[in-house]
């Protein structure tokens, strides 16, 4: 069995893989999988797999944001549990997207924008990203890269 190298944070306790299975012009749908849930959660679009993300991070209170978004709606606040791991990081590398396979690992949530890294595995790359914009121009790069 082929022992590959990761160069991203393996102990994050918010690292996510991303299979990207579709590239439909320029909009992407897949699978997310992190530790804390045994199943997949599938995305249809961008906004939708960011917002999977985002839910994800508020659940784990990490990283903590550092503002509060606005809303039309009242949110209910509830006292959060500790999450517990379901999925070990190991098993967690086994997944893979038919067009891409992104590994990430937002280390801050300041300004209302991420800032993290992302390991493309096909492409042995790591990119630091210091926007949720900047994240998502990297994997149109990556995508469109694959199409060449």
């Amino acid at each position: 069995m082929e022992r590959r190298q990761y160069h991203i944070n393996m102990s994050a306790p918010n690292l996510i893989n991303i299979c990207v299975d579709e590239d439909a012009g320029g909009e992407i749908s897949g699978r997310l999988y992190h530790r804390f849930q045994k199943r997949p959660s599938e995305f249809s679009n961008l906004m939708q797999m960011i917002r999977l993300m985002e839910n994800l991070f508020d659940e784990l209170s990490f990283p903590q944001a550092s503002t509060m978004s606005r809303s039309f709606f009242q949110r209910e606040t509830e006292a959060r549990g500790e999450m517990a791991k379901v999925i070990c990081h190991h098993n967690l590398m086994h997944f893979a997207g038919r067009e891409a396979t992104l590994l990430v690992s937002v280390r801050f949530r300041q300004n209302s924008t991420w800032q993290g890294e992302l390991f493309w595995v096909e492409g042995g790359e790591v990119q630091n990203f210091f926007s949720t914009l900047d994240f998502i121009k990297i994997i149109d790069k990556i995508l469109s890269y694959d199409e060449d």
